[in-house]
């Protein structure tokens, strides 16, 4: 256990340091750990992959401040609840959410601060996707916002499979090169994680 928290700590110092494998790493040994504790607190699936992609989002854009963490783990999973209750909050229900959100003023602070950089990637994204072909704007949405499999968009737009996935590889290089003109570097297999499940 001891082992694994410096490591950890390792992995969040390599990341400060913009460092994309390290962040490819703890994402894919942190996933499955916080997947299960996101559905339940959330009881349900669909919100569950934004709830993480937001969670590390969040990670990457805030990597200065992560050589000051000294749990990792405990960070990321006080993240876990913090994002999953303040989707809950989003959904109306707020009363259960305040009982079990305890933040000191300070960490109030800072994730106030991380999620107006939040709200400004997410315009930023749906600025990006705006300016996408009519086509590729199209395949992007079934696929992200549908939640529609590759076979799927193929067979509604009629156009093969190996079509939509270039499509939707170019949509987020595009994306992410639309961020990174407006000073915001996100890792590409962050922007792909969305879909993930749908290659």
């Amino acid at each position: 256990m001891q082992n694994d928290a410096a490591q950890e700590t390792i992995l969040f110092d390599r990341i400060a340091e913009g460092d994309e494998a390290a962040f490819e790493a703890l994402f894919h040994l942190y996933v499955p750990r916080i997947r299960p504790v996101i559905r339940q607190i959330i009881q349900e699936e669909a919100p569950v992959k934004d709830i993480i992609q937001e969670i590390f989002l969040g990670l990457w854009m805030g990597r200065d401040k992560l050589p000051a963490v000294d749990s990792p783990r405990n960070w990321i999973f006080k993240m876990t609840y913090h994002r999953s209750y303040t989707w809950l909050q989003k959904q109306g229900v707020r009363e259960k959410a305040r009982h079990q959100l305890s933040w000191s003023e300070e960490e109030y602070t800072n994730v106030t601060e991380e999620n107006l950089s939040l709200s400004e990637t997410s315009r930023l994204i749906r600025e990006a996707i705006t300016q996408l072909p009519p086509q590729a704007m199209k395949i992007y949405l079934l696929s992200r916002e549908g939640g529609l499999k590759i076979a799927d968009i193929a067979g509604q737009l009629n156009i093969s499979a190996q079509t939509v996935k270039n499509s939707l590889v170019r949509s987020l290089r595009t994306i992410r090169e639309y961020l990174l003109r407006h000073g915001i570097s996100i890792p590409l297999m962050l922007l792909s994680y969305s879909f993930s499940h749908f290659f």
